[in-house]
């Protein structure tokens, strides 16, 4: 039995690791890019934190969040289907943000927490130039109102 010639590649298999790192990293950059970043950021990433926030009762305890964070995922979907991938990389952050904040703000209102005081921000009850004692901010607010009924009491 006569074999014919082998044909030679015209890649070698010296060459073939060189390729295959090639594919390799040509498959990990475009993870980031188009159809492959929506996969992880916005289908993945924004829609199980809106569910998160729906398991949350974000619905009835966070209506504006809640809703602002569906809104958004929605329209990524939609800019996703007309190619626009950086706005739907925007729009699934921005609704991956909101749907984070819907879901903490429903647990702490079930909680029975309805405000949030932060450390070096003043609530706007508090009254940054008031008095140091409080009696003499309550005696001060006596004496304005005795000067506009003249004077008696």
């Amino acid at each position: 039995m006569h074999m014919p010639p082998r044909l030679e590649s015209s890649v070698t298999r010296a060459k073939r690791p060189a390729l295959a790192a090639a594919c390799f990293a040509l498959i990990g950059l475009s993870v980031g890019c188009g159809p492959f970043g929506y996969i992880g950021r916005v289908a993945t990433d924004a829609s199980r934190s809106v569910a998160d926030a729906e398991a949350a009762k974000a619905e009835e305890l966070a209506p504006y969040e809640y809703w602002g964070s569906v809104a958004y995922l929605e329209q990524a979907k939609v800019m996703m289907a007309y190619s626009e991938y950086e706005r739907s990389f925007d729009y699934g952050d921005r609704s991956k943000q909101l749907a984070e904040a819907a879901k903490e703000k429903s647990e702490r209102t079930s909680k029975g927490i309805t405000v949030e005081h932060k450390e070096g921000v003043a609530a706007p009850d508090e009254m940054v130039d008031a008095p140091a004692d409080e009696a003499g901010a309550e005696s001060g607010a006596e004496g304005d109102a005795e000067k506009a009924d003249g004077g008696e009491k």
